[in-house]
């Protein structure tokens, strides 16, 4: 399964859009083009959001992601000025996951209850466990984690925007993939860390 997530992500996310945009940046120009490169992974986004329809916060985050990102594009007005509002949304969102982990609300634990909550697994329950000393901290650096990815994000596309213009289009794409994969990697290593706490702790609350 996480094959398929990570194949359907470069197709929809990367391979569509840089075939789009070199196919139709000539007939329709360049913000033309822009605009109909983001129509797969907006469809592939509400896919997504469709298959997991239970999941509470991290759906509500999908779509609230792709509403905000769609009105940005759209008026836009031009294909330079798109450039720009997704290195500010960028920051935004990273604004936004630093914001939860100073008031202790990581926004990954919330997305990690609606995803356990999949499994079976009861919500109550697993929210207290994961705001235990020995997990929370966890939850911390790892929405850190995704902030940094935002961030560097933002940072990168901004420089490729000053040296290239509108050339950076299909550049910041193929970036933006590497990046996130990058942190998203990292971020594993955090989880896996959490689950092995809450299946030890588990082990030995039968043990006695």
């Amino acid at each position: 399964m996480g094959k398929r997530v990570v194949m359907l992500d470069v197709v929809f996310y990367v391979v569509f859009p840089i075939v789009l945009w070199h196919a139709l940046r000539g007939p329709v120009g360049e913000y033309g083009a822009m605009l109909i490169c983001t129509v797969p992974g907006a469809v592939y986004t509400v896919y997504r959001f469709w298959v997991s329809h239970r999941v509470q916060w991290f759906g509500a985050f999908l779509l609230a992601n792709l509403a905000v990102s769609t009105l940005l594009n759209v008026f836009a007005g031009s294909a330079l000025q798109m450039l720009w509002n997704d290195v500010s949304y960028s920051i935004v969102l990273s604004v936004l996951f630093l914001g939860t982990v100073i008031v202790k609300r990581p926004l990954m634990l919330y997305f990690s209850l609606d995803f356990v909550e999949m499994q079976g697994a009861p919500r109550a329950a697993m929210k207290k466990r994961f705001f235990e000393g020995d997990v929370f901290p966890l939850f911390q650096w790892i929405t850190v984690g995704f902030a940094v990815r935002d961030g560097l994000l933002a940072a990168i596309k901004a420089y490729l925007i000053v040296r290239y213009g509108v050339e950076a289009f299909d550049r910041a794409i193929v970036v933006r993939e590497i990046v996130s994969w990058g942190i998203t990697i990292l971020c594993i290593f955090g989880f896996a860390r959490i689950s092995k706490i809450i299946s030890e702790r588990e082990n030995r609350h039968h043990l006695v």
